[in-house]
């Protein structure tokens, strides 16, 4: 065994020995150091998980099939995984109709062929928008196409698998019949379809074939699941590719080929988005500025406290080599143990976080995976971390003087500056990247650099800072007094500890800042769509008159329903869309183009009030318009009609000019912006039957305002109805910042906390002798507590304010993108930046939590200390 590995072998036992001795810095060295690397693994497996690999998806995607074809019209180019691609660029030519099963018996023969049919449709019962599938799953290579967590898979003509959610929102129990796309059909089962990512909110169905009649839909998509005795290889993907086909092979998946085999994508991804990497070394480098400074004044501490015991390792012939081993060896000790504490904790808490996240957001996770190389390196940089936090103290400890801590005299404290010139050139980079580059659209990575440099720079000017407020600590109360005057004389203890509270403070002031600016710009920017208080009936799949009538029926009060100009669902497979909109040039004054389709009476009803010439040009043929500017020189508006089929064709857009006449079509007065009107112009039923211009009478509009009674009223009026209806009350801007706002101040808060309790810790071991001083000349045990609460409101508002300083800047040049309406602006409708600085948390952060360190560090400060013997010094 070498020398050098026989002294790290001997500091590593006294380090492990120290560790058990001193349980309660141990445990908060461990608390500093696991947590981020706890939250780290945690994040990377959340990631890994939600990540669903196409190996993962393999069996959801082919079942036991060997590929899945997709018909794409014109020849592609694809990625071996099929999850990139688009249409090759080496030929040129319409896309052709898909050339059924038979088309892919031609080219591949021999092989079984299993079609899959979908659709988009609308669920009865508001359970949403969701995709139809009909697919025979009794043979063998269908099984593992559905997921099924209660019941069977579909049989015959006529069952059907709905997925969870569409079950929740039907109420719907296995053998119970239901209707779905206006067909009666039975559930048999419950789960997903081809997907190992399930979403927990997503609606669909899957059908046995003729179930819903997709084979005799043209609007109908078609995918084909192959089966052969030889495999899917590579060149056979790529033949299909040039006949059309979108592939997924199993043999290609398992067996990717060599680069050199595949196709040149990089016309198709747009090359390599590196900001992610970037964001990631930005955190990286964040998560460990925040673990040194947070660690260092917890091992400075431990240091203080060896003083003797590493003196007498000096005395004994031991090198400022082996002292300085000594303290890293303890930090290696402790950075490992806490960082495999941590990695555990966040792998054995992941599994519940993955459970309960679908519960609150619109997403899903595939099956836990963990990504070991994000453990592993997490786990390393908790360890480099606490060497780091640990070197300078180790290096202190290093070169005391052995003779003075022998016999307990403190040795000189150190009152270096730090580096200012460094850190003003950082702060000024860092501002001057904040205030160019952070302020364009997607400048969140620059603030976020930026953010890093300016704290940085600030680090290195903290010395300093300290040395000021020191010079004033003179006129202050004792208490205040001997703490400033402690922090001042210090700088090496006291400069970790503040610099940890500023760095969390400045990313969370930018934070706050940002966010509290984009709420408040979408606060102003609130458009009111209907004045405030009233409810709007909608109805998805025919006219809204029945509907309206039983709502009014039931809330005793009159929904007056209008129609609206277009039409959805136009064409024989259902998918295509009519529009009709006004021709304007002046289209930036208003939110909408919509032409509606009313009487005067009906029109009453939305509160608008016609005078009798206006009326009249109405029942004439004509069109009300919303402004004078929406006429040309004749008095006429032009309405256009623009209509695309399901299969993405359109077709020539077609105008009809109308005489018009302006009239006042808002709807009422509203608490902020412009006054909504009921459509950018009005025609009549028969003017628009006569123009041949499709329109649906889909909203209806509540006459008075309901109370929540009538709310439910209605709502249980119709659930007894079919098709699908909803409701909608105009409330205003309902966006709340409740929920940022404590966690805000909650993380504000307990980083805070932790940073002054260790460092007021710190303070209070170093200060043994003068306490016993004080206490010799007649200071009584609340001195002693009212210093430590002293010191802990010093350190604790010293860093926090710097916090706020620093982070004000990021603050504003984030908020500057989020909220300048530069994309508004390309339609004249953009603003400036909308900045709103939340005092209440960063008086929070500054005042309130420095105070609650205070109380605590004198509930937990011992009033009477031994008395000890004063050396000389």
């Amino acid at each position: 065994m070498s020398a050098a590995l026989a002294r790290w072998r001997l500091a590593l036992r006294m380090a492990r020995r120290d560790v058990r001795r001193s349980k309660g810095r141990s445990a908060l060295v461990a608390v500093m150091v696991g947590t981020p690397v706890m939250l780290a693994v945690m994040l990377s497996t959340l990631y890994a998980t939600d990540d669903v690999t196409p190996l993962e998806d393999m069996t959801a995607q082919l079942g036991s099939s060997d590929a899945r074809l997709s018909w794409h019209g014109y020849p592609i180019e694809q990625s071996p995984d099929g999850q990139e691609g688009g249409g090759s660029s080496a030929e040129d030519r319409a896309p052709e109709p898909d050339p059924g099963p038979g088309g892919v018996r031609a080219l591949l023969p021999g092989a079984e062929i299993l079609e899959v049919r979908s659709t988009y449709v609308t669920f009865v019962g508001r359970a949403g928008t969701g995709r139809l599938r009909e697919v025979d799953t009794t043979p063998p290579m269908a099984d593992g196409l559905v997921d099924l967590t209660e019941g069977r898979t579909p049989e015959r003509v006529g069952e059907i698998v709905l997925t969870p959610h569409v079950r929740d929102r039907l109420d719907a129990a296995l053998g119970e019949t239901v209707d779905v796309a206006g067909r009666d059909v039975t559930v048999v089962g419950v789960g997903t379809f081809g997907s190992v990512d399930p979403n927990p909110f997503a609606s669909g169905a899957v059908g046995f074939p003729g179930t819903f009649d997709l084979g005799e839909s043209d609007g109908a998509e078609r995918e084909y699941l192959v089966d052969r005795d030889a495999p899917v290889t590579w060149e056979d993907v790529k033949r299909l590719n040039s006949e059309g086909f979108w592939v997924i092979s199993r043999h290609v998946l398992e067996n990717p080929p060599p680069a050199s085999a595949r196709y040149d994508l990089d016309a198709w991804d747009g090359g390599r988005d590196t900001s992610a990497e970037a964001v990631l070394v930005i955190i990286v480098t964040a998560v460990l500025l925040q673990v040194v400074l947070l660690a260092g004044p917890a091992f400075a501490v431990g240091a203080r406290r060896q003083r003797r015991d590493l003196a007498l390792l000096a005395a004994a012939g031991g090198t400022p080599a082996d002292v300085r081993r000594t303290v890293l060896a303890q930090a290696a000790v402790l950075g490992a143990g806490s960082s495999v504490v941590g990695a555990a904790l966040g792998l054995a808490l992941s599994p519940l976080v993955i459970a309960v996240l679908p519960r609150w957001f619109d997403e899903g996770f595939g099956p836990y995976d963990v990504m070991w190389p994000a453990v592993t390196a997490a786990v390393v940089l908790g360890v480099a971390a606490s060497l780091l936090a640990a070197l300078v103290p180790a290096r202190q400890v290093a070169n005391q003087d052995v003779t003075a801590a022998l016999v307990g005299r403190r040795a000189a404290p150190s009152r270096r500056n730090g580096w200012p010139l460094v850190g003003l050139v950082l702060v000024a980079v860092g501002l001057g990247v904040c205030f160019t580059a952070g302020i364009q659209p997607g400048g969140e990575t620059a603030v976020a650099a930026s953010t890093v440099a300016i704290v940085l720079g600030t680090v290195f000017l903290t010395p300093l800072v300290i040395g000021l407020v020191g010079r004033v600590g003179g006129r202050m109360p004792l208490t205040l007094r001997l703490a400033v005057r402690d922090t001042a004389r210090q700088r090496s203890r006291s400069t970790p500890a503040i610099a940890a509270v500023m760095a969390t403070v400045a990313g969370l002031t930018a934070l706050a800042i940002a966010n509290a600016s984009d709420f408040e710009h979408d606060r102003r920017s609130y458009e009111f769509t209907y004045p405030l208080g009233t409810t709007m009936l909608s109805e998805e799949s025919g006219p809204v008159d029945t509907a309206a009538q039983a709502a009014g029926e039931a809330a005793r009060v009159t929904f007056t329903p209008i129609g609206t100009a277009g039409q959805r669902g136009s064409d024989a497979a259902g998918e295509g869309w009519i529009d009709v909109a006004v021709e304007t040039e002046d289209w930036g004054r208003w939110d909408t183009r919509e032409v509606a389709v009313a009487t005067p009476e009906e029109l009453a009803g939305w509160g608008i009030e016609l005078t009798p010439e206006q009326g009249e040009t109405l029942r004439t043929g004509g069109a009300l318009v919303a402004g004078p500017s929406l006429l040309d020189g004749d008095g006429r508006v032009t309405l256009g009609t623009y209509e695309e089929t399901s299969d993405g064709a359109s077709e020539d857009p077609r105008t009809v000019a109308l005489d018009g006449s302006a009239a006042d079509l808002g709807m009422g007065a509203v608490p902020q912006g412009r006054e909504p009107v009921v459509a950018l112009a009005v025609i009549a039923p028969q003017t628009a039957q006569a123009q041949a211009i499709p329109y649906e009478r889909s909203r209806a509009l509540a006459d008075s305002t309901l109370t929540a009674q009538q709310l439910r009223d209605v709502r249980a009026a119709l659930r007894e109805l079919p098709g699908e209806q909803s409701t909608w009350t105009e409330q205003g801007f309902d966006g709340t910042f409740t929920v940022q706002l404590l966690l805000l101040v909650g993380a504000g808060g307990i980083a805070v906390l932790i940073g002054t309790l260790s460092a007021t810790g710190l303070a209070l071991a170093d200060a043994r002798p003068d306490f016993a001083t004080l206490a010799a000349v007649g200071a009584g045990p609340r001195t002693r507590r009212g210093v430590a609460a002293a010191q802990a409101v010093v350190l604790g508002a010293l860093g926090a304010l710097l916090g706020v300083l620093v982070g004000f800047a990021p603050g504003l040049a984030a908020a500057w993108p989020l909220t300048s309406g530069r994309w508004g602006a390309l339609e004249g409708t953009g603003s400036g930046p909308v900045i709103d600085v939340p005092w209440g948390i960063l008086a929070t952060l500054v005042f309130v939590v420095p105070l609650i360190a205070a109380v605590a560090s004198a509930i937990v400060t011992r009033g009477r200390v031994p008395l000890t013997r004063r050396l000389a010094q």
